[in-house]
């Protein structure tokens, strides 16, 4: 039964073994709980048994099937089992849960806001049962697959290095990139689809442990025959207002942020196109289409051999936080897979290839719950880290 639990890899798309590490069988039993405590309350009163105690095995592995394949029929073939015998199993699950878990369309299902959340606590559970019960030995090299995302602006710049220092750091783990192009890398990893992220922009938010690393700054990206490339001074926020901008969907990360700082000015900076894409965005720019508003790293490549003017924001500046995330409960191996993409962020800037980048200091404080281990120049709990409006605020002086 727990086999049939294996966590499943992004990469291969295929089950993988699970972790190495030792986790008692009561931790997973109060995850198990957890999965079911927010809905408690409202259920039937009358019913003898908790709602945790009523869930089985059985329908969570239905479900967690389900919103992998995206499919009843995939998961039905997948489980050796009938696809109503999914249907009504899933059913019966948010039936006890009082919530609906996935949304049906014509050519399958996806999981609603409260079907990711009981995903991602599934796989904390899968994660422990599938645990050994016996000592691990501390010398085993960890083994097994790595999820890794990365935001879009930041491939040319980071994969590679990232990638390396993983392989040196963690040679038996198998890397895989992710790539975001919408800018939903916080949501890949509550949903349990990926181990690991460079998250931009990050936000306070209690089931991920984030440490911020680097700040890059943004600005208006313009093509080299635009009047606006004849110098390469900084421009005032106001003046995004006169120009065609070229921007991405309201989700991502980019657009939230601009739209924070312009609404505290009374500035509107619409968009005259909607482009998720950021090779589109370049070429559009570069054919003289409208102008960008990105990170410096983003357009690095291009401003360096002329294709591309970047001229940073201020009155306010802006700058893009990157930070290094991953989800609690963590993975076994996340730790030391953070400690290297960190290494290998901080290595960047300090050598120049990730040219206006600049540290963020933003751990003062070593943690005192183990101060002998290798964990003591990471704080386990992050103080909650400047708001975009707070940096916005800084900067103009306000």
């Amino acid at each position: 039964m727990i086999g049939a639990f294996a966590p499943f890899s992004p990469r291969t798309g295929q089950k993988t073994p699970g972790p190495r590490a030792t986790a008692p069988i009561s931790h997973a039993n109060s995850v198990l709980t957890a999965i079911t405590a927010q809905h408690s309350r409202s259920h039937d009163t009358s019913l003898c048994q908790p709602l945790a105690d009523r869930i089985d095995l059985r329908e969570l592995r239905y479900f967690a099937a389900a919103v992998r394949t995206g499919n009843l029929a995939r998961a039905a073939q997948d489980l050796n089992v009938s696809a109503s015998a999914i249907s009504q199993q899933l059913h019966k699950l948010e039936g006890e849960l009082g919530t609906p878990l996935l949304v049906r369309h014509g050519r399958g299902v996806i999981a609603t806001q409260a079907g990711c959340r009981l995903l991602e606590r599934v796989d904390a559970v899968v994660r422990l049962l599938n645990a050994p019960l016996g000592p691990e030995d501390p010398r085993a090299a960890p083994t097994g697959a790595l999820s890794l995302a990365i935001p879009a602006e930041l491939a040319g710049v980071v994969t590679v290095p990232v990638l390396a220092a993983l392989r040196e750091r963690l040679p038996d783990l198998t890397p895989t990139i992710k790539e975001s192009i919408d800018g939903g890398v916080d949501s890949w990893l509550l949903a349990g689809q990926v181990d690991l992220a460079v998250l931009p922009d990050p936000s306070d938010v209690e089931e991920l442990e984030v440490e911020p690393i680097l700040a890059d700054p943004i600005g208006v990206v313009v093509g080299p025959r635009s009047r606006l490339a004849e110098t390469a001074l900084p421009m005032r926020l106001r003046d995004l207002d006169s120009l065609p901008l070229i921007l991405p969907g309201k989700r991502h990360w980019l657009r939230r942020m601009l739209a924070r700082a312009a609404f505290q000015r009374g500035l509107r900076c619409e968009p005259a196109f909607e482009v998720d894409s950021l090779a589109a965005t370049r070429d559009l720019v570069r054919h003289g289409l409208g102008c960008a508003v990105l990170p410096r790293a983003a357009v690095r490549e291009e401003t360096a051999r002329g294709a591309l003017v970047f001229r940073p924001l201020e009155q306010p500046g802006l700058a893009a936080t990157y930070a290094v995330a991953f989800a609690r409960p963590a993975p076994w191996f996340a730790s030391d897979a953070a400690r290297a993409v960190r290494c290998a962020l901080g290595a960047l800037a300090a050598d120049g290839t990730w040219t206006g980048a600049r540290p963020i200091q933003a751990h003062a404080v070593a943690s005192t719950q183990n101060p002998g281990s290798d964990d003591a120049e990471r704080p386990r709990r992050r103080p909650r880290p400047m708001a975009a409006e707070d940096t916005i605020a800084l900067a103009a002086g306000d």
